[in-house]
């Protein structure tokens, strides 16, 4: 019989990230770091290479009293402290518009999607992604015994697909008459598309009509929100649009300090949701807060206190927007430079508009064979869903200049 259970025996993580950044620093020992071009990082990086660490984060950190950091949180759920000041951040201008908000913190904005998984869907029922996404979408999905079901992120035309996102959320309504569906918007993740208002409404709308069948539920994956070239307020002009979402209906927004504050071990993020039923958010509340419980108990308090501090204090907060608007940025540098580039030599690029990654447009059949013959001329990206990834985030302007013609030398 052996020693697992039947859910467990096939689960296998084939991580292609990791196996490609091991390749590269591999590359880096053997033929020195100058001579490789590593865009495998998925974490901002500096100009000269090193993991972006904000001071005017890291100085507050310092200074947090041991009782700030030792001790467990106030709650499973997280602390009062960081609960607010997350649903003002994540929320913005739209807070106190809608009738119904909940929060809870969890282990990274990882912690959240998974959670939405495992409480909204019953074991077998179908999660709705995108087909060009994080992979740890379908790997959170088999963890809770989900089935998945992918939507065309781009039409024809380089632009969400709402037709066939659609078709597909009607399709799983009827069948079993709740649809969860992730949305990662915006600054996506691997392609930097970012959706208009105009298509926003146009999912809510959807969500609204298909609410006479059943619930609809929205992930709203928003980890890279905060390095929108279009600044705080304009990246969450698109939540206006949930005003008026059907009482049947749920919102729940991933937020993640990883990203916003360059933070990434100390693992804390959170989910912040709204409805215009309370019941709704009653009941996921309460689910979940089992789930706190029952699977990682506490969050980090030293990274609560972090945010938390930061965001309640004017200064503070406005030394963390300027440093990390001078990295929007160098994003912004290091993106045109690829892009304009890729537009000279004719190297198709899924539609970028800001954020971390650009993907170049490829046949799945050829990702494979062309990333080998990349690898062979010491250059380490990383294999997606459809495409291959460009990590901008973690590759300095001078890495970037010319690899768009290499790139499409290589693979021609």
């Amino acid at each position: 019989m052996g020693v697992l259970a039947k859910r467990s025996k096939d689960k296998n993580v084939v991580d292609t990230v990791f196996t490609m950044v091991k390749k590269a620093q591999d590359a880096k020992i053997k033929y020195g770091e100058e001579n490789v071009i590593d865009v495998t990082l998925g974490a901002l990086c500096t100009e000269d290479g090193r993991l972006t660490i904000f001071d005017s984060v890291s100085e507050v950190y310092k200074n947090l009293g041991n009782m700030d950091i030792a001790p467990y949180a106030e709650s499973f759920i997280g602390d009062r402290d960081f609960l607010k000041e997350m649903k003002s951040w994540v929320l913005g201008q739209y807070e106190y518009k809608f009738i119904n908000v909940g929060a809870l913190a969890t282990p990274g904005g990882s912690g959240s999607v998974s959670s939405t998984f495992k409480n909204i869907l019953d074991p077998g029922q179908t999660v709705l992604i995108p087909n060009i996404g994080w992979v740890s979408y379908k790997i959170m999905a088999i963890e809770h015994d989900l089935k998945v079901e992918t939507y065309e992120l781009f039409d024809e035309n380089d632009e969400f697909n709402i037709k066939d996102f659609k078709e597909k959320a009607t399709r799983i309504m009827k069948a079993q008459g709740k649809v969860l569906s992730v949305i990662n918007d915006p600054c996506h993740n691997p392609t930097g598309y970012s959706m208009s208002n105009s298509q926003w409404k146009d999912i809510v709308d959807l969500m609204n009509d298909l609410s006479k069948d059943g619930n609809f539920v929205l992930l709203n994956d928003i980890a890279y929100i905060d390095y929108s070239v279009r600044g705080y307020n304009e990246s969450r002009k698109y939540m206006e649009n949930f005003i008026d979402l059907s009482p049947k209906n749920l919102v729940i927004f991933s937020f993640s300090c990883s990203k916003t504050l360059t933070e990434y071990g100390l693992r804390v993020g959170g989910s912040v949701f709204i409805s215009n039923e309370k019941k709704n958010i009653d009941e996921y509340m309460t689910a979940n807060e089992f789930t706190c419980r029952g699977i990682w108990s506490n969050i980090p308090k030293g990274g609560m206190k972090l945010f938390s501090k930061i965001q309640s204090d004017k200064i503070l907060k406005d030394k963390l927007i300027e440093e990390r608007d001078s990295y929007i940025k160098l994003l912004e540098k290091r993106s045109k430079i690829f892009l304009e580039e890729a537009r000279e030599v004719g190297l198709e690029v899924y539609p970028y508009k800001e954020g971390f990654f650009i993907t170049l447009k490829m046949e799945s059949e050829k990702i494979k064979e062309n990333l080998e013959k990349l690898n062979k001329e010491n250059i380490y990206p990383i294999e997606v869903a459809h495409g291959i990834r460009i990590a901008i985030c973690g590759s300095s302007v001078k890495k970037l200049k010319g690899l768009a013609k290499k790139i499409k030398n290589i693979i021609s």
